[in-house]
C-alpha cells in the first residue's frame, strides 16, 4: 500500500470507523510492522487536523474569508505558508493585497477545511492537488478552482473565483478602439485561419477568447472547444476539458474534433508542438481556429510558432491575426481628480509634451476603491492583421519581431503603447498604472 493509503486506513481506524475482520487485520499489521509508527503518528495528526477543520469556528472562518473576497471583487485567494503560520492575500484588480495572518494551528485547520470542501485528501501534503469548490454568497453561485503546491514552509493554496452569474462580455465591451474593433470582427468572421490572443499570464487572453466565441454563436455553426479548465459554460458551444490522466490532451481532442465536422475550434492554450501542428493544419484545411500563446506582443507570435517547429510558409498561410492584450486598472470614478503624472511615467509613454496641454486624472483614494484610487480594469490591445505583404514576409522566413513590427507600423498599426497613451489621455487609467503593466 502507498503511504497515503496506509494513513487513510489508520485514520479510519483511529476514528473507530472500521470493525470486525478489517479492524483485526489493521491491528495485526500494526503489531508486526514496526515501520508503521511514523505513519500512525502522521495519521493521528491528520485526524486532528480533519477534526479541527470541521469545527464550527473554522468552518465560519473559511466561509467568511471566501465571502469577503467575493464581495471585495477578488479574482483569487492566496494562502502562503510562513514560519509563523500563513499569510492570506486577495488579488483585486490584478494586484495582491495582504488581508490577514494565520497562526500555525489556524493554517493547518483552514488548509484541511478547504481540501475537504474540494473533496481532496487531507493527508496528501507532498504532491500538488487540484480541485473545484462550488460556493454560494448571498443568492449568487460561484465556482472556485483550488490549486495546492508543497513548498519549503508548507502548502500554498490558491483559489481562483469564477462567478457563474457574470455575463460574458461582447467584443464591444472589451475596450477596443473603434478601428481595432472593426479589425477584430473581420478576423473572427472569416471562414478559416488561425487567430491568436497573446500576452503574459493574467493579461485577459482567455476572456478575450470567450468574447470572440460570443460573437460567433449561431445555430449554423459547429463550435467546439478544448479548455484547461472550462471557466464558463456557454450555451450553443460544445466544450471539452483537458484530462491528461485519462489521455485527453489538447492534441488528442483536436484530432477527434477534426472528425466531427467543426466550423470553429477554440483551444484554451497551445502548449506543445503536437497541438500547434494540429491547430495549424485545422486552420489550413478550412476551419477557424482561436487560441492563445504567451509572447508579450503580437509581432513575436510568428517566431514563437516557427520555434515550435511550424514551417514559416505554413505560419504565413494559416496565421490571419494576432491580438495582444494587457489589463490595467481604471481610475476610480468616485474619487477622480486632476493631477500631473510622474515624470518617469510620462517619459516612458512619450507624453511629456502633453503636460499643460492635456488633462490627466487619478483616483485620490476613497471607500469605494478601498483607498487604492483604482476600481475595475480595462484591456489594452494591439491588433495585428496578417495581410498579403506580411504573409509574404513571414513565408520567406522573416519572422523576427522587429521586422514584423516595422512592417505593421508602416501600415498604420496601433501598438499597445499607443492604445495605452490614448486611454491615459481619455482619463480611463493613469500613466503610472500603464508603466507598471507594460514594463514587465
Amino acid at each position: 500500500m502507498k503511504c497515503e493509503e496506509v494513513r487513510d486506513e489508520m485514520i479510519a481506524y483511529l476514528k473507530g470507523e472500521v470493525h470486525g475482520l478489517r479492524k483485526k487485520q489493521i491491528e495485526e499489521h500494526l503489531a508486526r510492522c514496526h515501520g508503521c509508527g511514523r505513519e500512525l503518528d502522521v495519521a493521528r495528526r491528520m485526524l486532528a487536523q480533519t477534526q479541527a477543520a470541521n469545527e464550527a469556528s473554522v468552518v465560519k472562518m473559511v466561509d467568511d474569508m471566501i465571502a469577503e473576497a467575493v464581495r471585495g471583487g477578488a479574482s483569487d485567494i492566496h494562502i502562503d505558508p510562513t514560519r509563523e503560520g500563513a499569510d492570506v492575500r486577495y488579488r483585486i484588480d490584478g494586484v495582491l493585497c495582504p488581508v490577514r495572518s494565520l497562526s500555525p494551528g489556524e493554517r493547518d485547520a483552514v488548509t484541511a477545511r478547504i481540501k475537504i470542501m474540494a473533496d481532496r485528501p487531507v493527508s496528501e501534503t507532498r504532491q500538488p492537488q487540484d480541485g473545484r469548490i462550488p460556493f454560494k454568497v448571498g443568492d449568487k453561485e460561484y465556482d472556485m478552482r483550488l490549486a495546492t503546491m508543497p513548498f519549503l514552509l508548507g502548502e500554498k493554496l490558491v483559489m481562483r473565483i469564477l462567478d457563474r452569474g457574470v455575463p460574458l462580455l461582447g467584443l464591444e465591451k472589451m475596450g477596443f478602439l473603434p478601428e481595432q474593433l472593426e479589425a477584430v470582427r473581420a478576423l473572427v468572421h472569416q471562414p478559416c485561419g488561425l487567430v491568436i490572443s497573446t500576452g503574459p499570464t493574467g493579461s485577459g487572453k482567455t476572456t478575450l477568447l470567450y468574447s470572440m466565441l460570443m460573437e460567433l454563436i449561431s445555430p449554423k455553426l459547429n463550435i467546439m472547444t478544448i479548455e484547461n479548465p472550462i471557466e464558463y459554460e456557454i450555451r450553443g458551444i460544445q466544450q471539452a476539458q483537458v484530462n491528461e490522466r485519462e489521455g485527453l490532451t489538447a492534441a488528442a481532442a483536436l484530432r477527434v474534433f477534426m472528425r466531427q465536422d467543426p466550423d470553429v475550434i477554440m483551444v484554451g492554450e497551445l502548449h506543445d508542438p503536437e497541438s500547434i501542428e494540429i491547430a495549424t493544419y485545422a486552420a489550413m484545411t478550412g476551419h477557424l481556429v482561436l487560441t492563445q500563446l504567451q509572447p508579450p506582443d503580437a509581432a513575436s507570435v510568428p517566431q514563437r510558432l516557427v520555434s515550435c517547429g511550424v514551417d514559416p510558409w505554413i505560419v504565413g498561410e494559416t496565421l490571419t491575426g494576432v491580438i495582444a492584450c494587457r489589463l490595467v486598472r481604471n481610475v476610480c470614478a468616485e474619487c477622480r481628480e486632476e493631477y500631473t503624472p510622474d515624470a518617469e511615467a510620462l517619459e516612458f509613454l512619450g507624453l511629456k509634451d502633453k503636460v499643460g496641454k492635456a488633462k490627466f486624472y487619478r483616483g485620490k483614494g476613497c471607500d469605494a476603491c478601498k483607498g487604492t484610487g483604482y476600481r475595475g480594469r480595462t484591456q489594452l490591445h494591439e491588433v495585428l492583421t496578417v495581410d498579403k505583404g506580411l504573409r509574404a514576409l513571414i513565408g520567406t522566413g522573416q519572422t523576427d519581431s522587429d521586422a514584423i513590427f516595422k512592417y505593421a507600423a508602416s501600415k498604420g498599426h496601433i501598438s499597445i503603447a499607443e492604445d495605452a497613451r490614448r486611454k491615459v489621455l481619455d482619463g480611463i487609467t493613469t500613466a503610472e498604472e500603464v508603466t507598471r503593466v507594460l514594463s514587465w
